[in-house]
Order: C-alpha cells, then structure tokens, then sequence
C-alpha cells in the first residue's frame, strides 16, 4: 500500500511485463466511451471482455485515467489478499497469525505485487478466482445450493475477465461427489456447472476461437506438454518452501507402502517427460525470460541441453502433487484444493503460450491452502522457509525494477 501510494500509482515503476499497460489502459477507454454495452471483440489482448468492461465502470465516475484505473486494480489486488485470509482463516481452519502470514506472502508473491499498482488484468481475475474458491469450500463444508450457484457465477466471471480460468470448473464438477448428497441435489449442482460454462462458450463462438478476433494468434502448440511440465516446476519450487517440516517428515509413514510407489512413479514420469524432449526448446518460446524460474535457469548448468533447474523442480512438483494425492485426499475442502492444483497444471497444456505469471499465484495460495488445512505445527525452520517464499519474491520485484 505504501509503495502504490507513494510511487506506483502515479510515477514510472517497472513490473514484470509492465508495457502491456498502455495496450490495456487504450482498451479500458474504448469500453469506457460505449459503457454499458460491452466491446466483445476486435481489440489487440488475450484477456476476456469482462476485465476491460468491469474496469471500465468502475473507473468512469473518476474520468477513467490511468490512475484511477491503477486505483481499482489496487483496491482489487488487497481485496483479493482479504479474500485469501478469509479462506485460509474461516473456510480451512488456520490460525489468524498463520492466515495473515499466508495472506501476506500471496500479497507480496512475485507477479502479484509489481501488478497490484499497475492498470493490467491478471489481479482483477486472481479477486474472482478467490471468490469462486471461497464459495466452492463453503459449500463442501455446509451443501447449500445457493452457495453452489455463487461459485458458478464467480468462475463465470473469471472466465470472461481470462479464459483460462475455465480449471476452475474441474473441482466445481468434483465438489458434489465429495459431500453426502441426493442425486437430484448433484444434478442441480451439475447444471449449474454447465450454466457457468454457457458464456465462456457463447463468447469463444462468436471469436471463432480461443482469442479476441483483434489479438495476434498464439504460435505453434508443439511445447504444450513443455508448459504443463514448467508449471510442475512452479508447484515443486514452492510447495519445497511452504510443506511444514513435521508433515515433510511424517510423509513417509503417511504414505506406506502404496503411496510410495505412486510417489515414485510420478517422480520417474517426470524425468522421462523431461528426457523425452519436452523441455528440449526451452531456450526459446518465451521472450521474457519464463519468468522468475527461467531467469535462475539460464545462469545454471544444462543437462542434455536443459537448465538443472528444470531437471530438479518439474519431477519435484510431479512427486509433490502425488503425495498430496495419496496422503490429503479424505477431507473434501482438501480434495477441492488438490483437484484445482492439478487442474491449474492441465490448464497450462492448452495453451501455446507459457507465462509463469499465469500459474504462480494461483499455485501459491493453494499450497498455501492446504498448509491452513494441514494443522501441522509451524516449527522455526518453517518460518525461515516461509520467510524465503518473501525473499524471492521482493529480489524479483527488485530485478524487475532495475533492469
């Protein structure tokens, strides 16, 4: 708040992919100028029409500058951290301090907080995406269809505001069969799935596609599986400073024998993607760096012509996300987390495109969630750990800043 006050709101502070804002902000005033009726179509962005609406309106009673446009994706960027304490706090179970501590970290993560004080669309859908989860954990916790129908218009929202927001839907299809309901009860809670799903569809017929009829298309879809295993690398990076150490060290009798071996074939499932060639080209495809993990990729040493990094962190998240599997999977607002993290992943492979701005928050807040969950003890070396996940991130905003 001090930083968007004081110098991000109004004077030249570089974020990650910063330059998009322009591109944005001539958008927000297009919609501005027809507000209400929406521009559906034909502007040079990957986002969906809803951003560009929402911001358009709530910035309109302001003159719609790009300050005041900067103003509401500020407010929106710590209402989405207000959102996450309330989760992690009411709908998971943790401790307040601890809730404020997971909250904070989402707050200051790496492509999150440079956005907070800038006019870009990633922040004003990461609010919904929060808002739909909340409701989806509140209704696993207490069916009530009402609650149900929220999180479908929430994810509704998210998908129109950045179309890849449609992993939501996978736990929302999940959510029913995890808690004792009739079968016309799941049907309703299925419909209302597939009326969530009707504007997504509706909007991509009239494109055509996947992208605004103005946006430059994606390039060649070959690196698909590449992008689905940099993701894995996201959840291997922070699920390895965020796993309390008790839980870390319980893993092994929680697993058995069973669990162990499904642990280990996700690690070898891993190394094999990572063989076979689909992190073969990823000295290319993305002009900026792939981000934070990218950056420290480059400066290590390659095998078989692949950063060290990749090799480490792609069949660390594949073990990670197999053991959440095996050892998390009884309570239902943990299954929800864990079908959304592994949803989140898939996602990424249908895009041509990898930015790991697309995934890294949403993998943070749902670790982070499943640590609320956990009810581990938060020992000293977890804070330490914690205190890196801040660490790393505010030296990005810093690089970011001063390149």
């Amino acid at each position: 708040m001090v930083v968007a006050a004081t110098a991000g709101l109004t004077r030249p502070f570089w974020v990650y992919q910063g330059f998009d804002e322009q591109v944005h902000y001539s958008i927000v005033a297009m919609v501005a100028r027809s507000w209400p009726h929406p521009v559906l179509s034909g502007y040079a962005s990957w986002s969906g029409p809803m951003v560009y609406w929402l911001l358009a309106g709530l910035s309109r009673p302001f003159g719609t500058t790009l300050v005041s446009g900067r103003i509401i994706v500020a407010v929106m960027s710590w209402l989405t951290c207000v959102t996450a304490y309330v989760v992690f706090r009411d709908r998971l179970g943790a401790r307040a301090w601890m809730a404020l501590a997971l909250a904070a970290m989402l707050g200051l993560s790496p492509f999150f907080f440079g956005q907070s004080f800038r006019l870009l669309t990633d922040n004003p859908t990461w609010l919904f995406v929060l808002l739909a989860l909340e409701r989806l954990l509140a209704y696993v916790a207490e069916p009530r269809l009402r609650r149900f129908a929220a999180f479908a218009a929430f994810a509704a929202v998210a998908t129109l505001m950045r179309q890849t927001s449609v992993w939501l839907f996978l736990p929302g299809l999940m959510a029913p069969f995890c808690v004792p309901l009739s079968a016309r009860d799941r049907a309703r809670a299925a419909a209302l799935v597939v009326a969530g799903l009707v504007p997504l569809a509706a909007l991509l017929v009239s494109w055509g596609g996947l992208l605004p009829s103005g946006a430059v298309q994606a390039g060649s879809g070959m690196f698909r599986l590449r992008d689905a295993c940099l993701s894995l690398a996201v959840v291997g990076l922070w699920g390895l400073l965020l796993v309390p150490a008790d839980e870390a060290r319980a893993l092994s009798a929680k697993l058995g024998s069973t669990g162990l071996v499904a642990v280990v074939g996700a690690t070898v499932l891993g190394l094999l993607a990572m063989a076979g060639g689909a992190m073969a080209s990823l000295r290319g495809g993305d002009p900026y760096g792939i981000g934070l993990l990218g950056r420290v990729g480059q400066a290590w040493w390659r095998v078989l012509g692949t950063s060290l990094v990749w090799w480490i962190f792609v069949p660390l998240g594949a073990a990670t996300l197999a053991a959440l599997v095996v050892t998390r999977w009884r309570r239902p607002a943990d299954r929800v987390l864990i079908v959304a993290l592994v949803a989140i992943v898939l996602s990424t492979a249908a895009s041509t495109t990898w930015y790991e701005r697309y995934v890294d928050f949403a993998v943070l807040f749902l670790l982070g969630g499943l640590v609320a969950s956990g009810g581990s003890r938060v020992r000293p070396v977890d804070v330490l750990r914690w205190s890196g996940v801040v660490a790393i991130s505010l030296l990005w905003t810093v690089m970011v800043a001063r390149a």
